[in-house]
């Protein structure tokens, strides 16, 4: 079984809970990689907020009307061979995964050899959590990872959050000090070159971003891992249907 290409969807319902800055982080974890074919959309063409740090690398997307919704998905499917990374406004929201649902997508991207993958930031609002086990409901064969960023403030409930694979586990952010947060956000502030420029260094910065890169690094095994096993069961079923 070829290895899948990952669509990673960053979700929140609600703003200001760290959605862009794990999009950021994931996009330079994967250059730092040396991932060559990466794409990343951000979908909030009026206030876009990840495009201006990759202007090369991240496309602004309008999906509030039907043609940017199917331009949108054509890409995803067509684009099949690229790791995809798309930040989605919390007004999107509901209607991203609607959409997504309703016109099968799940199913064309397992045929194309695609593993969406959302990553969900939770946060202390009570609709939440149903929000989260309604969209596992209704999106079966994608795999969802809960995100608790810490700078959020809010007490994280692991029960309310469950991931689709309990080896896929929690990606946790971190608090940071308010100056250290200052320097991050500034415009242009590089993750990858941070790390490159200073391998090894001692600050909180380096340490912060270093220990989010391996949750990725970990994620990505597991993920892979479970493809591996899963064609392996798939496997050790088909003789039986044949000797019947």
């Amino acid at each position: 079984m070829p290895q899948q290409t990952p669509l990673y969807i960053i979700a929140s319902q609600h703003p200001r809970v760290g959605k862009t800055l794990i999009a950021r982080l994931l996009i330079e974890y994967f250059r730092i990689s040396g991932r060559a074919s990466l794409v990343g959309y951000d979908l909030d063409p009026r206030e876009p907020t990840l495009a201006p740090y990759f202007p090369n690398l991240v496309w602004t997307v309008d999906i509030a009307e039907i043609r940017g919704q199917m331009a949108l998905f054509d890409r995803l499917v067509s684009d099949e061979w690229r790791t995809t990374v798309i930040d989605l406004g919390y007004s999107l929201f509901e209607q991203f995964f609607t959409v997504m649902a309703e016109i099968g997508f799940e199913q064309e991207a397992r045929r194309r050899g695609i593993n969406p993958v959302v990553l969900f930031i939770a946060d202390s609002a009570p609709t939440t959590a149903r929000s989260y086990a309604e969209l596992r409901r209704r999106l079966p064969r994608t795999t969802f990872v809960p995100v608790h960023n810490e700078a959020a403030a809010f007490m994280f409930v692991p029960q309310d959050f469950p991931p689709t694979r309990p080896e896929c586990g929690v990606i946790h952010l971190p608090r940071l000090s308010p100056i250290v947060r200052g320097v991050i956000d500034r415009p242009g502030f590089s993750f990858s070159t941070y790390m490159s420029r200073q391998p090894g260094g001692p600050t909180e910065v380096h340490s912060w971003i270093g220990g989010i890169f391996a949750q990725f690094r970990d994620l990505e095994l597991r993920l892979l891992i479970g493809e591996l096993e899963s064609s392996l069961r798939s496997g050790m079923k088909e003789p039986v249907r044949q000797a019947r």
